[in-house]
């Protein structure tokens, strides 16, 4: 898995541009002020770094960065899981813009993704080490990252099992200091709820029943009524005595059926007409029956009418207090039952939680004290590593020191604080790095911490933006060696101003500032030829391009290529 190809349009300064990084250390040079960071910007843009429509090249509607990656399996097969299939043998790609306007977008193989999943993707295949981790490198909370970054898996995993651990006695003991302080004013709640659930339950409450009471009192406030009303539709339908009386609608419809009964065989339709008409004489029948029944139960109850009231009045009540319908009431009543079953098993959930949280935190002591053992381990080994590359980066007497501080509490982090401390030169005590290291030499402890945990990450691409900041003379060819040596294994993507670096460089390009028609703008400018990376250079290390600054690259030139083919032949040997 290797960084391919990155292209770039209207993104700062650069209009166009398109990159292919080399296998090994890929570098970017340039004057001050060319735009070197620009490059990395944009790398870091495409991987979902937060930016504004500022990027956007003055002019331009949008900017837009895309970047192929040679995937292999494993990135192919994660980029599966998160949406983004790709066919075998075709490289991921990543691509985002942003508008002037602010609007942005962002496709991981030609599919929707976030600029989230944009860092997430890009922290599995490159590391960006920028100026600022050398400010980062000053933390104590990163320096004690390193420190378990280098202690390996079985760290990793016991610092995730520490976090959990802390998270769940944090958890616990919360309730139990809930518990114990809600003990004064759980009665006074606890006497309510009592109360509630009484008041409710003696109501025995119907759902819907308050429905059905109001259309019971507007039908006996209304009986009077009714029965008139009753009374008339029985007249009509059976002229005040039986249903078939003379001049009832009953009698009609029978004379009706009669008549139509007789002459039915004489045709479909009118067979059809002597059913309708009977059945119309059986309904007014029932109805007749139904209306007079209905008529008979038709009293008014002044004590079912008072009673009903009083119903009602206790129901509103309720539902005034409790929730605004039955069903609230209901649900409250529900509650205030869990709340005094809740205290009334208080002492017994009080116990549980005292005894979880003795359990929660003996398996944080467990892990915290698992986690010290490996960082102390792993902190004798990281002193010697470090010491060691530092012996590469032209500081020959340095001592590196990983002081591991127990603090007086474990936190999420464990039980201990890391101090990285550096003594320079012969002589000098050991201070944190904060007071004990230049510029130069904190770049060069960076590198060296990279360096050492190369092997420790998963990710392939290593991108340097001035690792050599401070770094000048022999110092400098140090840290060219270095980071040489460091391409063997890793792809290394490398933002330089020293010609010590650049020498080594399988893949050199140079930015250059152009102004035209009023306007700036940068080109990338791949020095494809021996004699276009001398002049380069050489303009690096006098500002001009004269004799004897060629003479000088030309042997920068061969000694990294003295350099790397003894890289090569040691890859050979141990193939």
């Amino acid at each position: 898995m290797r960084l391919g190809r990155l292209e770039i349009e209207d993104f700062g300064l650069i209009a166009r541009a398109s990159v292919e990084f080399a296998e090994g250390l890929t570098s970017f040079t340039g004057e001050t002020g060319s735009g070197k960071t620009m490059l990395v910007g944009a790398l870091a843009f495409v991987l979902g770094e937060r930016s504004s429509p500022d990027v956007v090249r003055g002019g331009a509607a949008r900017a837009r960065v895309t970047l192929e990656i040679d995937a292999d399996d494993a990135l192919r097969e994660r980029l599966a899981l998160e949406g983004f299939e790709s066919e075998p043998g075709e490289p991921a790609i990543f691509v985002r813009e942003v508008q002037a306007s602010g609007k942005s977008s962002a496709r991981i193989n030609g599919r929707p993704a976030t600029a989230a999943q944009l860092r997430e993707a890009g922290e599995w295949f490159v590391d960006l080490v920028g100026q600022h981790e050398q400010q980062r490198l000053l933390a104590h909370g990163y320096q004690l990252e390193l420190l378990d970054r280098f202690a390996g898996e079985a760290a990793s995993g016991e610092r995730v099992a520490l976090g959990t651990a802390y998270a769940r006695a944090g958890t616990l003991a919360r309730e139990l200091a809930e518990l114990r302080e809600s003990v004064g004013r759980g009665l006074a709640d606890l006497e309510f709820a009592r109360f509630a659930v009484a008041e409710i339950d003696d109501a025995k409450l119907e759902l819907g029943e308050d429905v059905r009471l109001r259309e019971r009192r507007d039908f006996l406030a209304n009986a009077e009524r009714i029965a008139g009303a009753l009374a008339q539709a029985h007249e009509a339908l059976s002229g005040g005595g039986s249903p078939l009386n003379a001049g009832s609608a009953g009698e009609a419809l029978g004379a009706a059926a009669t008549a139509l009964a007789g002459v039915a065989r004489y045709g479909d339709e009118l067979a059809r007409l002597a059913e309708v008409v009977a059945a119309l004489q059986s309904d007014a029948t029932d109805a007749a029956i139904a209306i007079s029944r209905a008529a008979e139960a038709t009293e008014f109850d002044a004590s079912e009418f008072d009673s009903i009231g009083e119903r009602l009045d206790l129901l509103e009540r309720l539902k005034k207090k409790y929730g605004g319908s039955l069903e609230a009431v209901g649900q409250s009543r529900a509650q205030f039952a869990a709340g005094v079953e809740r205290y009334a098993s208080r002492d017994e959930r009080q116990a549980e939680v005292e005894s979880s949280l003795a359990a929660a935190r003996a398996d944080l002591e467990r892990h915290a004290k698992s986690l010290s053992d490996l960082r102390a381990r792993a902190a004798r080994r990281l002193e010697r590593a470090v010491a060691e590359e530092l012996r590469e980066l032209a500081m020959p007497a340095a001592r590196f020191e990983v002081a591991l501080e127990r603090a007086e509490e474990i936190g999420p982090q464990g039980h201990e604080r890391v101090e990285f401390a550096l003594a320079p030169n012969p002589g000098e005590p050991l201070r944190p790095l904060v007071r004990a290291a230049s510029g130069g030499e904190l770049s060069r402890v960076l590198l060296a911490l990279v360096v050492v945990l190369a092997d420790k990450r998963e990710r392939t691409a290593l991108v340097f933006d001035e690792i050599d900041a401070g770094v000048g003379g022999a110092t400098a060819r140090a840290v060219g060696r270095r980071l040489g040596a460091l391409a063997r294994n890793a792809q290394v993507v490398c933002v330089t101003h020293l010609a010590q670096i650049a020498s080594w460089a399988d893949r050199h390009y140079a930015l250059r500032k152009r102004e035209r028609a009023g306007a700036t703008t940068i080109e990338v400018v791949e020095l494809s030829d021996r004699s276009a990376v001398l002049d380069e250079l050489a303009r690096m290390m006098g500002g001009k391009v004269h004799d004897v600054a060629v003479e000088h690259a030309e042997t920068l030139l061969r000694d990294a290529h003295k350099g790397k083919a003894g890289r090569l032949a040691s890859n050979v040997l141990q193939s």
